[in-house]
């Protein structure tokens, strides 16, 4: 059942012990929603916690000094920032079909919760838990606001890219009335990386393809360059990679392909207007948004190559 947000805010008002699932190989916004929502929740007086199928990334360990550690069997299950349910990871099956909330703003998800909330306008999940807590009048600090502004930050590129709007700078302007280091968190988000990483980045950049007159490049991490770089970098490392084609000066299309068994491959794909990457993942089962998303794609790299190059190639042609 669809709802909207002031219908999720009485819904959640009206909950307790509360259980908040993140979707698996977790990013900035999935997290800052679920700790911020988690966080908003405690201050309420609620018990909630936080759960997700893979390891927090070192670089966002803070967010989980923003709640306190509570134990309890769940009421009531929310997920955030998961567009399908099968993104929950080793989690799907024992909270799957549980799930009484979800809030999400992936305009090609999939509803699978009892209740679902989504707003393809927010250019991040952490931008609803914002208005939801504005709608349940509930209290706000820094340690809040800092998981709130970590998922905007992450999923507007540090407010560079296009869903970046003038609701994204005024909720972010009101978090910053709190007291946290935005710039700390910057830091840790954009700028910082291992001396692996950053010739893990020169040996990509270095094999990267390009097609239609420059205007598509594509980066493989195969398995043979994970075993390249084993010991030399973190698995966080691997991860991120995905804005990587699309800095290039002319590129209207950047895939990022990650081998992720012998016939899986990951795709990430960020496009320049007016391609759309959400439709471009919906041929392989996947979604996302206009700008940005991914799918996976079974088979052999020859096989996974010739169906990706295919759709990539008729989407840039097409405009």
């Amino acid at each position: 059942m669809l709802i909207d947000l002031k219908q999720a805010a009485e819904f959640i008002a009206q909950s307790d012990d509360i259980l908040i699932l993140s979707h698996a190989n977790p990013d900035g916004d999935t997290l800052g929603s679920a700790y911020g929502l988690c966080g908003i929740l405690q201050k309420m007086g609620k018990r909630a916690r936080t759960l997700c199928a893979d390891e927090i990334i070192p670089r966002m360990e803070y967010l989980r000094n923003t709640v306190a550690t509570q134990e309890f069997e769940p009421k009531t299950v929310i997920s955030v920032d998961v567009a399908d349910r099968t993104l929950l990871g080793s989690y799907d099956e024992v909270y799957g079909d549980r799930i009484d909330l979800a809030i999400d703003h992936h305009e090609s998800g999939q509803p699978f919760a009892k209740r679902t909330v989504i707003d393809p306008a927010a250019a991040a999940t952490c931008e609803m838990i914002f208005e939801l807590a504005e709608l349940m009048n509930a209290p706000m600090d820094g340690q809040i606001a800092s998981c709130l502004y970590t998922g905007i930050a992450t999923d507007t590129g540090c407010f560079r890219y296009s869903n970046t709007l003038s609701k994204t700078h005024y909720i972010t302007a009101k978090l910053m009335e709190n007291d946290f280091d935005a710039a700390r968190i910057n830091y840790l988000l954009f700028d910082v990386k291992t001396k692996g990483r950053v010739e893990l980045e020169h040996a990509l950049i270095k094999d990267m393809e390009f097609y239609c007159d420059d205007r598509i490049a594509v980066i493989w991490v195969t398995s043979d360059i994970i075993s390249r770089f084993e010991g030399r970098v973190d698995a966080e490392d691997f991860n991120g990679l995905a804005s990587l084609p699309k800095r290039i000066e002319g590129v209207q299309l950047g895939a990022t392909v990650k081998q992720k068994g012998p016939t899986t491959f990951k795709v990430s794909i960020r496009t320049a207007e007016p391609i759309n990457a959400g439709e471009i993942c919906a041929l392989f089962g996947g979604g996302g948004h206009a700008r940005a998303a991914g799918c996976t794609i079974e088979g052999s790299l020859e096989f996974v190559k010739a169906k990706l190059m295919s759709a990539l190639k008729k989407a840039v042609a097409s405009e």
